[in-house]
């Protein structure tokens, strides 16, 4: 596939496309000295270690090892294939890929995975329509219109067990991505016993950021109390629950245009309000909100209004999720609904007038705090009210800016009657545990990233081969000559570091840009970043650290076959002719190791 698109417009393409530009689309990225930073969209940390380098066009991550160029990030972000991201950039810039035939394509397993879900949702889709007339007064009922139904794809699958197994059988489908969605399940008991997942429910299909269907949520239609309300689909390979909010995807720009963002908890919450023309709304969709989430949303604005449920459920909801949005520095706001209603029942019995003046009286966040705080634990002896200022202690130190826990400290100081020092103090001093800890979790998280990062075994003097090509890769014009005189292929213990060697010795002279070319011609996403990485990092004196990593790696290979060799030597007896021969051979090795150190301590 690769070959058919010539390097040309694969180089135009990328060069046409900032990095700091596109990654900001999905990150908030920040000045660091000449490069910018953000918490990285691939691993869990507190502190910053994604990094983006606008001079070289690349970015790393310091904590997990992601690197690579923008048509990585898309890659790993997206979960996209190269050639996918390829057409995603080429549309965008205007510059066309020549045509090629669909079954020369290179479907990756994400491929597969999304074409799994999207025959699912089509054949949901068809069956709702089909079986409208039966579903009518539900959706009269919820007033749910038809263009909803059409703009959000919901669908409809009956109350069998094998409607989709049948169409996938019919169609002589591949049975496994849609096992790996968890659409299709296995019976434990007899494994070839196939089901679906789904069964007498409305779906309602989960998009992200690019469209693409990555999960279900299924609504029961039969009423029965044995059954559960919703069903969900589980996480796969394309699907992080806490990474994805229903209906971000048709949303986002009403969101910056708002400049505010309203969470709701279920799937007709959100439908029910984006048809009545609010459409600055998210849903989480029964999943507990993650840090994630509130990464995501503050891609799009600081500014959140939580609106849930007015019961017990609800408040608590309300409680959790909103803590985790406050100390991600978002501006959070509650409503807690009267009565029994939901957004959904309060939209359709009130309307939308109503529902914006309820938004208009949303409280922020502390204060719904405090005053869940005083209900709950009492607010009326001394006992009570150092246990509710511990509580918001914990609560106001778990921000992130200092101002805004002075500010906090100060209302509080009021309401609680007591000095403002003495809380700043406790808040200071509550933050800074509550920092050491994630410092901590960092780094953690931040070394079991890299043991996996370099999940690839090596051998040998390995980083000595990875720092001859990122050499060649910064130095290509005036370093090829010497490298490819003294250096063969076999010097390279480590195949992947062959490999790019072998392509930049028969292919380095023709790339105007060296970097982003060797970028694209690798698919393992480990060697990707560990090069990455020291693309970031300038090479002091590289000709006489070239001469060292050169010595490095041609005493290893004859040190490596010395090794080899004396294996062989003890499983044999010394007078076997073959041990005399093998003997001679480790001393040519040694020979040739004492000659290389002698040529290069001359130099």
């Amino acid at each position: 596939m690769m070959a058919q698109i010539p390097d040309h417009i694969i180089d135009r393409i990328r060069e046409s496309v900032d990095i700091v530009e596109l990654i900001s689309r999905y990150l908030s990225l920040r000045k660091s000295g000449k490069n910018y930073k953000t918490t990285c969209p691939f691993h869990t940390e507190k502190t910053p270690s994604f990094t983006v380098s606008p001079d070289k066009q690349i970015f790393y991550c310091f904590g997990c090892g992601a690197g690579g160029n923008v048509f990585n990030f898309l890659m790993r972000y997206e979960k996209i294939s190269f050639i996918e991201a390829l057409q995603k950039l080429s549309e965008e810039t205007g510059i066309a890929l020549p045509k090629f035939r669909e079954d020369e394509k290179k479907v990756s397993e994400y491929d597969r995975l999304y074409r799994a879900n999207q025959i699912a949702a089509d054949l949901y889709y068809q069956l709702l329509k089909q079986n409208y007339e039966k579903l009518q007064d539900y959706f009269k009922k919820r007033e749910i219109s038809g263009e909803t139904i059409d703009q959000f794809r919901i669908g409809y699958v009956p109350d069998r067990w094998d409607t989709l197994f049948n169409e996938i059988t019919q169609k002589k489908l591949p049975l496994e991505p849609f096992l790996k969605t968890g659409l299709v399940l296995e019976s434990e008991k007899d494994r070839s016993r196939k089901y679906d997942r789904f069964r007498n429910r409305l779906i309602f299909p989960v998009h992200n950021l690019s469209g693409r269907i990555v999960a279900f949520g299924g609504r029961d239609l039969s009423n029965t109390e044995d059954t559960p309300k919703y069903v969900n689909s589980p996480e796969s390979a394309i699907y992080n629950k806490s990474q994805i909010l229903y209906g971000l995807f048709y949303s986002r720009d009403w969101i910056r245009q708002e400049e505010y963002v309203i969470m709701v908890e279920g799937y007709m919450d959100f439908l029910q309000l984006f048809q009545n023309g609010i459409k600055n709304v998210v849903a989480t969709s029964g999943t507990a909100l993650t840090e994630d989430h509130a990464k995501l949303i503050r891609r799009y604005t600081p500014n959140v209004v939580l609106c849930y449920d007015g019961d017990a459920a609800g408040i608590q909801a309300a409680s959790r999720g909103g803590q985790i949005l406050f100390q991600e520095n978002l501006n959070v706001r509650v409503v807690i609904l009267p009565g029994t209603e939901d957004p959904d029942s309060f939209v359709r019995s009130r309307g939308t007038s109503e529902f914006y003046a309820l938004i208009k009286q949303a409280e922020d966040f502390v204060d719904f705090r405090l005053h869940q705080l005083q209900t709950t634990i009492g607010f009326k002896d001394v006992s009570q009210k150092a246990r509710v200022t511990e509580e918001m202690i914990d609560v106001v130190a778990s921000h992130s800016d200092p101002i805004k826990q002075n500010f906090y400290a100060n209302l509080l100081a009021q309401k609680f009657q007591i000095q403002e020092s003495t809380l700043i103090e406790k808040i200071r001093k509550k933050s800074r545990i509550l920092r050491s800890r994630e410092r901590k979790t960092d780094l953690s998280r931040s070394l079991e990233s890299g043991k996996n990062s370099l999940g690839t075994l090596f051998t040998g003097a390995w980083n000595a081969e990875k720092d001859i090509l990122i050499i060649l890769l910064n130095h290509f014009p005036h370093v090829h000559n010497i490298v490819f005189q003294l250096i063969d292929e076999e010097d390279f213990l480590n195949p992947p570091f062959r490999s790019i060697f072998n392509l930049l010795k028969n292919h380095g002279q023709q790339q105007e840009d060296l970097i982003h070319w060797i970028l694209t011609q690798i698919e393992d996403e480990k060697i990707i970043g560990l090069l990455t990485a020291d693309l970031f990092v300038e090479i002091q004196n590289p000709d006489r650290y070239l001469n060292d990593c050169i010595q490095r790696i041609k005493i290893t290979r004859y040190q490596y076959r010395i090794d080899e060799l004396r294996q062989t030597m003890r499983q044999l007896p010394p007078d076997q002719p073959d041990y005399q021969d093998i003997l001679k051979q480790v001393n040519e090795n040694l020979t040739q190791i004492q000659k290389i150190r002698k040529a290069f301590a001359q130099k």
